[in-house]
């Protein structure tokens, strides 16, 4: 154990509530756009949705099966659940002062995000007896005494009537294909209603006959960790479907309300909702503002003040109209998402399966876009005669039914389709192109830090390399074989892969920088990553500070290590961008005696990615990509604008009145300008 003593962890889940407050906090940051600031709201609620059904969730099964031990940083499932629903609370209540404050500033532009009640708008009447009364179902409960299973996430209303003195309950559970919201011009006014703000207004259109007391809205959150036990790969398919099916009926985790109600009707949806044993009175949320945001994302407005300036990605003069096969032959390409456009990946991919040159195409697929065009190019090579191969990865979790989906379609256009292991995820994102060319087979390869999808393509901040060393794509070739089922017979020395021997490789790299500091030598190691927990790699990082070797790390979302603690971590600098984009690139530098060892990844240092999942860590030898990288992560020390200090658990904004360095422009400038 090392100096500081038992707890010298921070925990997962507060780390990761401290990560979602830092987005928060860019909703109140008036630097940012006012309709960005909508945005990051939003993000924030969705957000905490995921973080009840998974991590919350699992505490709740861990306190049900009686397990109550302390973790790593000395909390029992118990206590971290309590301070949960401390942080949160503060959280959502910090949320709904964020939007009124917002609506109020829109209000004053003639945008209305959350109209008046008392608004008179006649064409609400043609949406509500035209597109939302056919399909809705109002049901009375009191009746029957039981309320119809609601499904996770599904917003409700509860309406308390009267007639002939008796009290009744109705409940209307909004449909799923029910629009979200709906913009309305009046008066050089923008109005912005969601589907159930329009409901509200016509309760006594709905319930005629009846006088409504009272009424609000409420959805529930469920159980979405529910692991897959399957040792049988064939059966990992329907392993998969049948886990979809069995989240809708999971227990509720959260219940949210959306206005402050009376103690009466507060134990009336306790009792429909039978609030006891897993959620219970803290697992209750008053957000005193709408309960679905993600509306927020489509308020569509002319004044370009209100947004970001406008980003357009670019493509590299290298490589304008020029044949990927023809330069990466040359030189390895190294680009950077958003900044280049990763239209010059997807066409690539297109374009390799129309080559008549082409012989083979090998790829990993963990998250694709909804309507993903290089799913597409795949199926359509292999319909073209080419040998296809698809390493589907169905347990990306709440993208399972979406790959299940695309596996089945590139199955029926003739692609051979793996589904790796059924007990670790496959989450290397590689594609492999295998070519004829003047009587001799050359290998090609694209390794990358992000997913092949177009859409998130253009919000994170990722690393693509394309090269055509034949050591690196001979051992990626391997890469498929083994998660094609092969067992591990394969020699790994240009990659390394979890959890074959990245843990112990990182160790390696550590332990190195440790020897050159013990021997008066320069010793620096710079990390950037999405998450940090790990034990193991915790304490090897603290052995590092403890013998003055020089960690700096650029961290998004949770962290365990505690930074600044005398004899332990005094030498360990943590920092967390959030800005425009989403930080998502994982890069590697160690000093290593002068010869400045670079590495790109999909892993982060947590011990899922290490020990329970494919990951790849690659080492970028090429000189001028080695600058570019350098380029980046330098960009991201010297950021004052966007960055967040760790001090052993408490974070600080870092921004001054002096501040003007925001990395992910500077980055993209950087990259905008490359010839």
């Amino acid at each position: 154990m090392n100096n500081a003593g038992k707890y010298s962890y921070n925990n997962r889940e507060l780390s990761w509530l401290d990560f979602n407050e830092r987005v928060l906090m860019q909703a109140a940051d008036e630097a940012v756009p006012i309709c960005e600031r909508l945005k990051f709201l939003a993000i924030h609620c969705a957000n905490l949705d995921e973080f009840f059904m998974i991590r919350t969730a699992g505490l709740k099964d861990l306190v049900s099966a009686g397990y109550n031990e302390k973790d790593t940083s000395g909390f029992t499932p118990t206590e971290i659940l309590e301070e949960i629903s401390r942080r949160v609370h503060k959280q959502v209540k910090k949320n709904a002062e964020i939007f009124k404050s917002l609506a109020m500033k829109l209000s004053k532009l003639n945008i209305e995000i959350f109209p008046a009640e008392s608004l008179d708008i006649e064409i609400l009447d043609e949406i509500f007896y035209n597109e939302i009364s056919p399909v809705i179902a109002p049901l009375m409960i009191s009746e029957i005494e039981k309320i119809p299973f609601i499904f996770n996430l599904k917003i409700c209303l509860f309406v308390e009537l009267e007639n002939e003195n008796k009290v009744f309950d109705a409940l209307i559970i909004l449909p799923e294909n029910i629009k979200k919201a709906y913009k309305i011009k009046k008066s050089k006014k923008s109005y912005y209603f969601t589907s159930e703000n329009i409901i509200e207004r016509y309760i006594d259109k709905i319930f005629q006959g009846y006088a409504v007391k009272d009424y609000f809205l409420f959805r529930v959150t469920r159980n979405a960790d529910l692991p897959i036990k399957h040792e049988d790969i064939e059966d990992l398919m329907s392993a998969i479907e049948e886990n979809i099916s069995d989240r809708k009926w999971s227990n509720i985790v959260r219940v949210e309300i959306d206005r402050e109600i009376t103690v009466a009707l507060m134990n009336k949806i306790k009792h429909y909702l039978s609030i006891n044993g897993d959620c219970g009175d803290k697992d209750l949320y008053i957000t005193n503002r709408p309960l679905n945001l993600s509306y927020l994302f489509n308020i569509n407005e002319e004044n370009k003040s209100l947004y970001y300036k406008p980003f357009k990605s670019s493509i590299p003069d290298y490589l304008k109209n020029k044949n990927i096969f023809d330069i990466a032959k040359k030189k390895d390409i190294l680009l950077f998402r958003p900044c280049n456009d990763f239209k010059i990946i997807s066409k690539w991919i297109d374009e390799a399966g129309k080559d008549k040159n082409v012989l083979s195409i090998k790829m990993t697929l963990y998250r694709t876009d909804k309507n993903s065009k290089i799913v597409e190019s795949l199926a359509n090579a292999a319909l073209k005669g080419k040998h296809v191969c698809a390493v589907v990865e169905l347990k990306a979790r709440f993208d399972e039914e979406k790959n299940v989906k695309w596996a089945k379609k590139l199955e029926e256009a003739g692609c051979i389709v793996t589904y790796g292991f059924p007990d670790k995820k496959i989450h290397a994102k590689i594609f492999l192109v295998t070519r004829s060319e003047e009587g001799r087979i050359v290998r090609y390869a694209h390794i990358s830090t992000g997913n092949y999808n177009e859409y998130t393509a253009n919000i994170y901040t990722d690393i693509d390399y394309i090269t055509s060393e034949e050591k690196a794509c001979s051992e990626i070739s391997n890469m498929f074989n083994l998660m094609a089922g092969y067992s591990d017979v394969f020699k790994w020395n240009r990659i390394k892969l979890s959890p074959v021997n990245l843990r112990e490789a990182l160790s390696e790299l550590i332990d190195f920088e440790i020897s050159e500091s013990k021997a008066g030598r320069r010793a620096e190691i710079i990390i950037k990553v999405n998450s940090v927990f790990d034990a193991g790699i915790t304490d090897k990082i603290y052995s590092a500070s403890s013998a003055d070797v020089l960690v700096k790390m650029i961290v998004r979302g949770i962290c365990s290590i505690k930074p600044g603690i005398s004899g332990l971590s005094e030498n360990i600098e943590v920092k967390s961008i959030i800005g425009r984009f989403l930080e998502h690139a994982r890069i590697y530098y160690f000093y290593s005696g002068g010869k400045e060892k670079i590495f790109i990844s999909t892993a982060d240092l947590m011990t899922r990615n290490l020990d329970k999942r494919i990951e790849l860590f690659f080492e970028i030898k090429d000189a001028e990509s080695k600058k570019k990288l350098m380029n980046i992560i330098e960009c991201n020390i010297n950021d004052d604008l966007k960055s967040w200090h760790l001090k052993e658990e408490r974070y600080t904004f870092a921004k001054q009145d002096n501040s003007k360095f925001n990395c992910q422009e500077r980055i993209c400038s950087k990259f905008d300008k490359e010839k």
